[in-house]
This record gives structure tokens, C-alpha cells and sequence, in this order.
């Protein structure tokens, strides 16, 4: 499994200040004794202090090859761990302040939250697959994604208030969803992305 650091959010940095660069457009004379220079400037609404992080998602999560369940009238599923993880966190106010992450499938609506993978060559194959917030005891356990999708950024996976936090993350797919195709229907690679999505939230 990789991972990289793809949510890095500074809500705020120092606000820095640069050399004034003059430039002349215009010039005066006898016969044009009146011209007009347009004076700007950019404030970026960043203050010293403001929380910084920085939060390690996975780059990819593999399945590794599916395959037809021999017993068509039972459960046979395929789990991959992966984590999301705290690299940095500074300013926090851990009293007050949290960093939470969301994750939703790429093409998740109000009306459509599954996750799921399709089939490179084929798009009306697709496989959806759940997301638990734990490793263990799976089957008694709801996945984030069992409720509706209530907000457009996805489903709470995590809150950190310290660096070095680590949240785990099962992904869970059901081979027996094969069932329900002639396997040289369905060969093929197949993929998904999720949208990680992080914030600066009060406790």
C-alpha cells in the first residue's frame, strides 16, 4: 500500500511581504500635463499562529484479484486494511479544535453514496464495495457509508487532535456480487477513487 500527502491544508501562514515593483505606463508632458496610476495591493487573510497540518491518505488500495466464489449462496469477502494518518498538526487548540476527514466515492450524489469500483473497458460493470472506521469484528459493525450521505463532502472517518494519530480503515468487497455474472462477462482491471476531504472543526 502507498500513501501520500495529497490533503495538506494551511488554513493560515505568515503574511509575507514583498519588494514594490514600479511600473511606468504613462508619461506627462506639456501638452498632457494630467495621467492617473492604478496603486494595488493583495491581503490574504492569513495570520501568524493560524493551525497548519498536514494529513498522509492512502495513494492506493488493492483488492488483488477477485475471484468467483465456489458456494454461490453464501458471503465471500475480500478486506483491505489501510490507514489515514496525522503527519503534522501545529497551533491546535486540543481543547477546542479538531482535524476531521471525510472520505466519498468520486462520483458520490445525494441520491447515490455507493463506493465502487468499474471495469476499465466496460463501465456498466461495477462492483461497489463499504468502508468500516475499524479492522476487527466487521460483521457486527455498520460501515460509514450504511446511512446516507448527509453532506456533499462525504462520511466522517476521523477526528485528530495529535500528531502521530493514525485512523485504520477497512474497505470490504462481497465476491459474491460475481455470482450474478458469467465470469468472461466481467474480465478485466477495475477501479475506483475515493475523495478524501479534511477540516478544521470545533470540539
Amino acid at each position: 500500500m502507498k500513501s501520500k500527502k495529497i490533503i495538506t491544508l494551511a488554513l493560515a501562514a505568515a503574511m509575507v511581504c514583498t519588494s514594490a515593483v514600479s511600473v511606468y505606463a504613462a508619461e506627462l508632458t506639456n501638452t498632457n500635463q494630467e495621467g492617473q496610476t492604478e496603486v494595488k495591493a493583495r491581503i490574504d487573510g492569513s495570520v501568524t499562529g493560524d493551525v497548519t497540518y498536514v494529513i498522509e491518505i492512502p495513494d492506493v488500495v488493492d483488492f488483488g484479484t477477485l475471484t468467483m466464489p465456489e458456494n454461490t449462496t453464501e458471503d465471500s469477502f475480500r478486506d483491505v486494511v489501510t490507514h489515514v494518518t496525522a503527519k503534522t498538526i501545529t497551533n491546535l487548540d486540543e481543547e477546542t479544535q479538531k482535524i476531521s476527514v471525510y472520505v466519498r466515492d468520486k462520483d458520490a450524489t445525494s441520491e447515490d453514496s455507493d463506493f465502487r469500483i468499474t471495469n476499465k473497458v466496460d463501465s456498466s460493470k461495477k462492483f461497489n464495495y463499504d468502508v468500516y472506521d475499524v479492522t476487527e469484528n466487521l460483521d457486527t459493525t455498520q460501515s460509514v457509508n450504511s446511512s446516507p450521505m448527509t453532506s456533499s463532502i462525504g462520511f466522517k472517518i476521523a477526528e485528530f487532535i495529535h500528531e502521530g494519530e493514525i485512523q485504520d480503515l477497512t474497505l470490504r468487497l462481497n465476491q459474491h456480487d460475481l455470482c450474478d455474472y458469467n465470469i468472461t462477462e466481467i474480465v478485466g482491471d477495475y477501479s475506483g477513487y475515493m475523495v478524501f476531504y479534511s477540516m478544521l472543526e470545533n470540539q
